[in-house]
């Protein structure tokens, strides 16, 4: 009589541990598709990219600022260049054909890269169709809404976004100095009037030659240049 019902519950207590598993191992193996976490993360980032995108376009200081911080590092890679192979290394922003610079070895002492080899090259970077070298060429008047002098107070009449004490370009030496100090000043023209700035000018400072450090500035209308 005791039999039966102690087999029985022997066998339920069985069933059900072996049915617990099953279902815990289903639920453990792995899907064959995406999750909904997994989507939702997806959808996430997308946004957030397409946001950057959309915003990159429509903020016209977003532009410049993305060109000033490629300068900066630019001007840091032809240091590092010239510590490195132990020579001079020149950025010469006299392209003539478009806004841009060109980082090279200056192989034939000239002071410009224009007639260099292919492989002394180390760099070229033409600026997007929007953004421009500060243009005060013309000046006075000066660009509407954007400043009249550099960070260090020079006075930026008859310049093109580049002071320095000589010719276009920094010479870079094998000791990590410069051969000039000075400003590289870039900026958002309107479209058809150059002498409207749609976008906060940014400057590449080298405040010193003898010790070639760099620093980025912002403009703003109502505070002037700032540290970046």
């Amino acid at each position: 009589m005791l039999y039966n019902p102690i087999k029985r519950l022997l066998y339920n207590v069985f069933f059900s541990y072996s049915f617990s598993r099953l279902i815990i191992m289903n639920m453990k193996a792995p899907s064959p598709g995406f999750t909904l976490v997994e989507l939702a993360v997806v959808m996430v980032i997308v946004c957030i990219l397409a946001i950057s995108v959309v915003s990159m376009r429509i903020n016209p200081t977003a532009k410049v600022k993305g060109a000033a911080f490629n300068l900066l590092a630019d001007l840091n890679l032809a240091r590092s260049e010239a510590v490195n192979r132990n020579r001079d290394v020149l950025v010469d922003f006299s392209l003539g054909h478009r806004d841009g610079y060109l980082l090279c070895l200056d192989t034939d002492s000239d002071q410009d890269c224009n007639d260099e080899a292919p492989d002394a090259i180390i760099k070229e970077v033409l600026f997007s169709e929007e953004v421009q070298f500060y243009d005060c060429s013309s000046a006075p008047p000066y660009p509407l809404g954007g400043p009249t002098k550099t960070p260090a107070g020079t006075d930026l009449a008859g310049k093109k976004g580049l002071i320095f004490g000589g010719p276009n370009y920094i010479k870079w030496q094998p000791d990590g100095t410069s051969s000039d100090n000075g400003s590289i000043i870039v900026y958002l023209p309107a479209p058809a009037d150059p002498m409207l700035v749609t976008g906060d000018p940014y400057a590449a400072v080298i405040s010193s030659g003898a010790t070639g450090r760099i620093r980025l500035m912002r403009w703003r209308r109502k505070g002037g240049w700032s540290r970046k």
